[in-house]
């Protein structure tokens, strides 16, 4: 009993130490999540800490940094210039020939590309009304011209009748005096010589009626000789048929203004209107000598002059029509083709060309940014002259000394510090 009470009174003594086992255990796993919970806290704040300073740092930096800017310079302007404008060939003449009679083509002697003399025929138009009212008036101007004949016939018997009766009228006159003779003899020889006086008068109307006919039929004829030689389409200038809308047999007529029979251009002298800017017209002059440049034609120097210009801008484009003539009686070029004018001129002024992208272009009207002594730019106003493409021609604002920013951003602003590189 002893013992046994013994080892009653000794068990509680061995599970007091597993009460206290458990509770560390819990201690542990409390303190391995606040420390976990650290580690997940400083993992995700320190990062953005160091972003935080990161970004601080960069908009430090940034406020320090000047914009990076290339320079570039102006250079002078040849003392001459060319002017490259565009153009088209065209004939120094050409035409489209009309009907001007009625009729059917009775013959056609050309085709396209036929060269032709001036007068020579082209075709001819069978036109029988015509020749027939041709000779019907032919007959009446001789029928007019017979009573013209007549009338002066009648003429000549009304002045014979008036002299024979002044001479009766001057016999009789002396005897009624003398009683030799009764009155009434000698009234109706006053009254007779009279008439015939009267008579004279209106055979001389008669013939100019005569002849006032005579003229107007015989202006019929050369009407109707103009009208027939209408018959016969000739060619108005020598030159090479360019169109041909006709065959033999067609009906044609004068009415018929948008169909011409034939088209015809004189190639041998060509021309090319092209249209002079504003800023180079004072100085194209009659008798000036251009190269013509044309793309079908390389190798081969072309040299036309300066014929006439317009003397005056047109009003919406302030460009001056100009034309330039070439000789091409070897027929190497053709009208309808394109070419290039270039004209060589004196520069009238001292200028700069400076990079296009130099250029700055905005409400306040044209600059050139350039870089003081001190790293700040300045907005210099500039009047501009040829744009030559890559390059642009400075007539004032620049002295050709300064050093210019070659591609300006949009961000610059007056006095604004810059680095250069």
């Amino acid at each position: 009993m002893t013992q046994q009470n013994a080892t009653a009174i000794e068990e509680p003594q061995i599970g007091e130490p597993q009460i206290g086992g458990e509770s560390s255990s819990v201690a542990i796993r409390i303190i391995g999540a606040i420390i976990l919970l650290v580690i997940l806290v400083a993992v995700g704040i320190f990062p953005r800490i160091a972003r935080h300073r990161e970004a601080l740092a960069a908009v430090n930096e940034s406020a320090t940094i000047h914009p990076i800017v290339t320079l570039a310079h102006a250079v002078k302007g040849e003392p001459s210039s060319e002017l490259l404008l565009p153009g088209n060939i065209q004939p120094l003449y050409s035409a489209n020939l009309f009907a001007r009679t009625d009729g059917y083509i009775e013959r056609r002697n050309v085709d396209i590309g036929s060269k032709v003399k001036t007068g020579e025929v082209l075709a001819i138009i069978s036109s029988p009304e015509i020749d027939q009212q041709l000779l019907q008036a032919r007959a009446t101007v001789v029928q007019s011209e017979a009573s013209l004949l007549q009338a002066r016939a009648a003429l000549e018997q009304a002045k014979a009748n008036a002299e024979l009766a002044r001479l009766t009228k001057e016999r009789d006159l002396p005897l009624g005096n003398e009683h030799a003779i009764s009155q009434q003899i000698v009234d109706s020889a006053v009254q007779a010589n009279d008439a015939r006086i009267a008579d004279v008068a209106a055979a001389q109307a008669n013939i100019t009626a005569a002849e006032a006919n005579v003229t107007a039929n015989q202006a019929n004829v050369a009407r109707l000789v103009q009208m027939q030689s209408f018959e016969r389409i000739v060619a108005p200038f020598d030159g090479v048929i360019t169109a041909r809308n006709v065959e033999r047999g067609d009906l044609v007529s004068t009415g018929n203004a948008a169909k011409p029979l034939f088209s015809m251009a004189q190639s041998g002298t060509l021309r090319i209107q092209i249209d002079v800017p504003q800023s180079e017209a004072v100085n194209i002059q009659d008798g000036q000598k251009a190269e013509i440049d044309v793309k079908e034609r390389l190798g081969r120097a072309y040299t036309g002059t300066v014929t006439r210009s317009a003397g005056s801008l047109d009003s919406a484009a302030r460009t001056m029509l100009t034309e330039v003539q070439i000789d091409n009686r070897d027929g190497s070029l053709l009208p309808g083709m394109y070419a290039q004018v270039k004209f060589t001129l004196p520069q009238q002024r001292a200028s700069l060309i400076i990079p296009t992208s130099s250029l700055v272009v905005d409400r306040a009207g044209m600059h050139v940014v350039t870089v003081n002594k001190d790293h700040t730019v300045h907005f210099n106003p500039v009047v501009v002259g040829k744009d030559m493409g890559t390059t642009i021609e400075i007539r004032s604002g620049l002295n050709g000394s300064e050093s210019i920013v070659a591609s300006p951003s949009d961000l610059l602003s007056e006095g604004e510090h810059v680095e250069v590189r």
